[in-house]
């Protein structure tokens, strides 16, 4: 199998070099000093699951550059995205089945503006890993699991392709028999978890240890559910339970990656996270005042910083 990996972080970085060092075929895009320091050093993985160094990648800075590929794993930030779609249906990689792993809902819905719905699949990843330095990732406890879903029957061998070459690269993954109910499972805790850490500038266990911080997280995940009951998604009846759950296992400085780059300056993801709740809500009618209190709180520094 060809494998295209768009973005070149935590997520892609970790599994792609995983996939690499196990024998299948990886390109990167990655920029800047990180793609300067693949060239020249490898990429390194620092993890629980195992260190490794590839001293040899396949790197580019543009996705025209990449090569023919069987998937391209698309995991750039959700604001590239659209223009990565757009990159995608004109680059070398036409023929390929395209499977974005981002944070949001919406991810599949914004590539196929750019591509044939029979290219875009679904996919979700269950990690905690950053560049920690140009050529470095670092992951963090104990997941990193891929979960891929077909959108159209004509894709499923595909990515019971992929799987079988994640096994043996050893990283946990599977195909889901409902990857919308799978992508909200995940956005409904993720989008609670990134609002509060981000909003309150505080960790997942400082807001556990306090009534406003509980009722805060509490809050917006039932916001998130009602609303994908609204969009008809199946969600099961403990969905609010089992996103609880997951927030009450977090080690208490746990922080959503989006108040880490609320921190740093960087741009935020809130109008796929927060923001979409609070959009879609209103258009259905449905109350969100904490989702909407959230952008409200973070709007002004969406954009980052440094823009």
């Amino acid at each position: 199998m060809r494998l295209a990996v768009l973005g070149a972080g935590g997520v892609g970085g970790y599994f792609g070099a995983r996939l690499a060092a196990a024998g299948t075929e990886v390109s990167f895009v990655a920029r800047g000093a990180h793609a300067a320091a693949m060239r020249s050093g490898g990429l390194r993985i620092e993890s629980p699951k195992g260190d490794l160094h590839l001293p040899k990648v396949a790197v580019v800075e543009r996705v025209q550059d990449l090569p023919d590929s069987d998937v391209v794993l698309n995991c750039v930030k959700l604001w590239d995205l659209e223009e990565s779609g757009r990159l995608l249906a004109a680059g070398a990689t036409r023929g390929a089945l395209v499977v974005p792993i981002q944070n949001g809902v919406e991810s599949s819905e914004i590539l196929r503006r750019h591509l044939p719905a029979e290219r875009v699949a679904a996919g979700i990843a269950y990690i905690s890993a950053e560049i920690a330095a140009p050529g470095l990732i670092r992951h963090v406890g104990p997941f990193a699991r891929l979960n891929f879903g077909a959108l159209l029957p004509a894709q499923r061998p595909v990515l019971e392709a992929l799987v079988e070459a994640c096994h043996r690269a050893k990283v946990e993954a599977g195909v889901s028999d409902d990857i919308r109910r799978d992508l909200w499972g995940k956005f409904i805790m993720l989008q609670a978890l990134a609002g509060a850490t981000a909003s309150r500038r505080t960790t997942v266990g400082a807001l556990r240890d306090s009534e406003e911080g509980r009722a805060l997280l509490l809050g917006l995940v039932r916001e998130a559910v009602a609303l994908g009951r609204a969009e008809g998604v199946a969600l099961p009846d403990d969905a609010e339970t089992t996103a609880w759950a997951t927030l009450a296992r977090m080690p208490p400085a746990m922080r959503a990656s989006m108040a880490l780059d609320l921190e740093r300056g960087n741009r935020l993801e809130l109008s796929w996270l927060n923001g979409y709740v609070a959009r879609r809500s209103a258009e259905h009618g449905l109350d969100a005042p904490l989702s909407s209190g959230v952008v409200a709180e973070l709007g002004r520094h969406a954009e980052g910083a440094r823009r």
